[in-house]
């Protein structure tokens, strides 16, 4: 995507992603993790908050820091990078409340004719698994 983005900083073995988002609440370090799931090949994409004093990362923060198109399109640059190493594998994604799925989805329903080109989506409705389609609430 031709999304302004954060430059990422990437670890070794392309799982774990760190950026500054810089908004109005200041700067703001977030880290992308993605982690092996029971399922094999399969890794949960987590974002959120990093504690610079703990290195602890907070997933149920809201920042609010005015940049979120910002945010979702390096999130996808980061999975862009993932896949670049992990081709065979797959990427689960899901927010930790109603609000934040609508959020992901929406911004997958925005942008899917550009992502589908590189990705194939699904969203899970009634407990299937199914090829994303724009206007279905997953």
């Amino acid at each position: 995507m031709e999304l302004e983005r954060y430059q990422i900083l990437t670890s070794k073995n392309q799982r774990v992603y760190e950026f500054t988002s810089v908004g109005k609440k200041g700067k703001i370090l977030k880290r992308i993790t993605f982690s092996k799931m029971t399922t094999a090949n399969l890794f949960n994409l987590a974002l959120g908050d990093v504690d610079k004093k703990t290195d602890k990362v907070n997933y149920d923060i809201i920042t609010n820091n005015g940049d979120r198109d910002k945010i979702l399109a390096t999130v996808a640059a980061s999975v862009h990078t993932f896949f670049s190493k992990y081709p065979d594998d797959a990427t689960h994604l899901t927010g930790n409340t109603p609000s934040r799925t609508r959020l992901y989805q929406m911004a997958i329903a925005t942008h899917f004719d550009e992502l589908s080109l590189d990705f194939h989506i699904f969203g899970k409705l009634n407990e299937k698994d199914l090829r994303f389609q724009k206007g279905l609430n997953y």
